[in-house]
């Protein structure tokens, strides 16, 4: 989670998530994002799951909502929408595998 949105901890997250991607069997779960700010915002969530996205690719990301956690300042339509907001510039496959795909695969349902 990114904990520390200056431009440093925006540097350490990102050389520590390029270093748990260099392991071929690590994924991520793209949930709890608002966390740290306790809200649901596009301008916090999208730049976290775009780079997310950018470093492990789609088909080793997967959606989480982290409810009720969140409940505590959201609701699950404005988180999902939000969230798919953040996607909406991958392609189909892309959405899909975060969506879905991703975890059908490593929860083998």
């Amino acid at each position: 989670m990114l904990e520390d949105m200056s431009e440093q901890g925006w540097t350490r997250w990102r050389e520590g998530m390029q270093a748990l991607a260099a392991a071929p069997n690590m994924n991520v779960k793209l949930s709890g994002l608002g966390t740290f700010v306790h809200a649901c915002r596009a301008d916090v969530m999208g730049p976290i799951i775009k780079e997310t996205v950018k470093i492990f690719g789609a088909d080793r990301c997967l959606y989480g909502s982290n409810f009720p956690i969140e409940k505590l300042w959201t609701d699950y339509r404005t988180l999902y929408t939000t969230f798919r907001g953040a996607i909406d510039h991958l392609s189909e496959d892309e959405q899909s595998a975060i969506l879905h795909g991703t975890a059908a695969r490593l929860y083998r349902i």
